[in-house]
C-alpha cells in the first residue's frame, strides 16, 4: 500500500519526486498553460484585425477615377473670336477624342489659336491656327521640323512634316501637317498616327469649308 504522504512516483526519476521538485513541476505547467493561453490570444487577435480590415475595405465607399476632360471646342471658339479677330476652327472629332485645351495662346506675333485632343486617354493630337500679323508660327509649333513633302487633304495642299523615324526624340511632333487659309497658316500634329492627323486635317478642311475660308488655302 503506497504512503498517501508521498509525492508522486515520476517514472524518469523511479522513485517518488520531492516537495521541491512538484513545486518545480507544477510552476512549469503554470507558465506552460500561459504561453499556449497567449499564443492563443495573440492569434485571435490577429485575426479580429484582419476581419475589420476586410470589412473596411468591402464596405467604405470608393470614389470612381476622374472623368476625362472634354471641352466645348465650338462654344470656346465664340468665346474667343472676337479677341483673334478672326473665324476660329473647331473641327468635329470621333468621340474618342477627347479636347483638354481650347484657348488662345501668346499674344501679338506669338498669338495662335490652340486645341489639343487626347485620343483613347492615351495619344495626342493638336490644332495651331495662326491669327493675323503672328510671324514664325510654323517654326514654334512644329519644333522647327523640315518638311519631308506635300500633299492635299480635304481639298487644300499640305505640307508633310514626317519625324516619325525620330522615336521619342521627336517628341509632340511625330507627324505633323501645315496649311495656309486665308491669311494664316494652319498646322496639325501630334503623337498620334499618320491616319489620325491626317483625318484632323479632313476636319480643319471641312470646318474651313463651312465657315467660307477654304477657297484661300495654299502651302505656307
Amino acid at each position: 500500500m503506497s504512503d498517501p504522504g508521498a509525492g508522486r512516483v515520476v517514472a524518469e526519476l523511479g522513485r517518488p519526486e520531492t516537495p521541491q521538485e512538484t513545486a518545480e513541476r507544477k510552476a512549469r505547467d503554470r507558465a506552460l498553460r500561459r504561453s499556449r493561453q497567449n499564443w492563443r490570444n495573440l492569434v485571435a487577435s490577429l485575426a479580429a484585425c484582419l476581419g475589420i480590415v476586410v470589412l473596411i475595405i468591402a464596405f467604405v465607399p470608393r470614389g470612381s477615377a476622374p472623368a476625362q476632360r472634354d471641352l466645348d471646342v465650338r462654344a470656346a471658339t465664340q468665346q474667343f473670336g472676337d479677341t483673334a479677330g478672326q473665324p476660329l476652327l473647331a473641327p468635329t472629332v470621333p468621340a474618342s477624342w477627347k479636347a483638354n485645351a481650347a484657348e488662345l495662346r501668346g499674344s501679338g506675333d506669338d498669338a495662335s489659336w490652340y486645341v489639343g485632343y487626347v485620343i483613347d486617354g492615351a495619344r495626342y493630337a493638336g490644332l495651331t491656327e495662326g491669327v493675323p500679323g503672328s510671324a514664325d508660327l510654323l517654326a514654334t509649333t512644329l519644333d522647327r521640323a523640315d518638311p519631308t513633302g506635300t500633299t492635299t487633304i480635304g481639298g487644300l495642299p499640305w505640307r508633310v512634316y514626317d519625324r516619325r523615324e525620330l522615336g521619342s526624340d521627336a517628341g509632340n511632333v511625330s507627324y505633323g501637317l501645315a496649311t495656309k487659309i486665308g491669311a494664316v497658316v494652319v498646322a496639325v500634329y501630334g503623337t498620334a498616327s499618320a491616319a489620325e492627323i491626317r483625318s484632323l486635317a479632313a476636319a480643319v478642311a471641312a470646318d474651313a469649308t463651312a465657315q467660307g475660308l477654304s477657297g484661300a488655302g495654299s502651302l505656307p
